[in-house]
């Protein structure tokens, strides 16, 4: 045999491991694996039964998508409209949020601090609160590391008291409760189906259904208001506008009429030009009353042509199980853990008796 196929061989032997070495390992240290192992698991029965309880509640809605003719949604209302001598085509469509922005409004500050005002009803108290105060009375791991030093934290003075800046300035305890509303409710957008699906997980059951239609009511709310904003505003113009020239209408029409009853049996040019002065007025603030009610008309119909509409295709339902913790994977993990750590200590063993051996 050559030099090179001794060298091979050897260095093969040196990183070669048997099967039969490895089950003469674990038949030598089994008992000892199966401690720790054994050990471990009832750690994980222990941890997996005192955890906190998680519930979860989804609810799932198709909005409606902005088409880019607004008469095209309006289908036949367009010739009902005409008949009345509203002209809809001078009725330009607006841009509204897309739904692919609406996980952002779920995520955003407005919205946590709406949800922690939010009365839910808390089946395991059996009492009514706000979101806030349930999430300061629940004593588990990760409201007391929120909490644990509240009335310190909230000690701490704030950097624009007096409000100045117009700017929020949240405590440290009340940035910690919205992160934990960030973490808990999570929406997501389909860009395939158009379906937008709110998810949102907490330690009572009702409270996770509870949340999830808030949810949807504080998005519905957000995005009808956005889309209708300017559309309200100019009918609440315009209906100023139209209150005044009504008034100037009837002003000059009681005007006219006074004037003929005064002067019904005069004959005299200056009579006449007056009449003809204060007819002139009373058809100018006629015409201007009709063309103002006839925009607050069509503003009124933009309203509705704005408003959008969402339809649920998957309502919000208490859960009856739990979604957290998984208690079978909990403690399969930690057996499993237990036993690596079992192995790697039986070898470290064997190693360490080898050298000192």
């Amino acid at each position: 045999m050559s030099k090179n196929e001794l060298s091979s061989t050897k260095s093969s032997g040196d990183i070669e491991i048997s099967i039969v070495d490895i089950f003469l390992f674990l038949k030598t240290n089994l008992k000892s694996i199966l401690v720790w192992g054994i050990l471990s698991g009832i750690i994980g029965v222990v941890f997996a039964f005192t955890a906190q309880k998680e519930f979860e509640s989804k609810t799932q809605l198709m909005p409606e998508l902005q088409s880019s003719s607004s008469l095209g949604k309006m289908g036949g209302l367009s010739a009902l409209a005409g008949l009345a001598g509203i002209d809809l085509n001078q009725m330009g469509g607006t841009d509204a949020v897309r739904p692919d922005l609406y996980p952002n409004i779920v995520q955003s500050l407005p919205f946590s601090l709406f949800l922690l005002k939010q009365p839910v009803y808390v089946s395991e108290y059996k009492k009514t609160m706000t979101l806030e105060e349930y999430f300061k009375q629940k004593d588990n791991s990760w409201l007391s590391s929120i909490l644990g030093n509240n009335e310190k934290k909230e000690q701490t003075p704030l950097l624009d008291p007096k409000k100045s800046s117009n700017a929020y300035e949240l405590t440290k305890p009340q940035q910690d409760l919205i992160n934990e509303i960030q973490k808990r409710v999570v929406t997501t957008f389909d860009r395939k189906t158009g379906v937008i699906t709110i998810n949102t997980k907490m330690p009572d059951p009702v409270v996770a259904a509870t949340t999830a239609q808030k949810a949807v009511e504080y998005l519905k709310e957000y995005v009808t208001t956005y889309r209708t904003d300017k559309a309200r505003s100019q009918v609440k113009f315009l209906f100023g506008q139209m209150s005044d020239a009504k008034s100037r209408y009837q002003s000059a029409e009681a005007r006219l009429a006074s004037y003929r009853d005064e002067n019904r049996f005069l004959s005299l040019q200056t009579a006449k030009i007056d009449e003809q002065r204060l007819q002139a007025d009373y058809i100018l603030a006629q015409n201007v009353y009709n063309n103002l009610a006839q925009q607050y008309e069509q503003a009124k119909i933009r309203v509705e042509e704005e408003t959008p509409v969402f339809k649920t295709l998957e309502p919000a339902i208490i859960p009856l199980k739990r979604s957290e913790p998984k208690r079978t994977l909990i403690v399969i993990g930690f057996g499993l853990i237990g036993i690596i750590i079992g192995i790697a200590i039986s070898i470290f063993k064997k190693n360490a008796l080898k050298i000192w051996g």
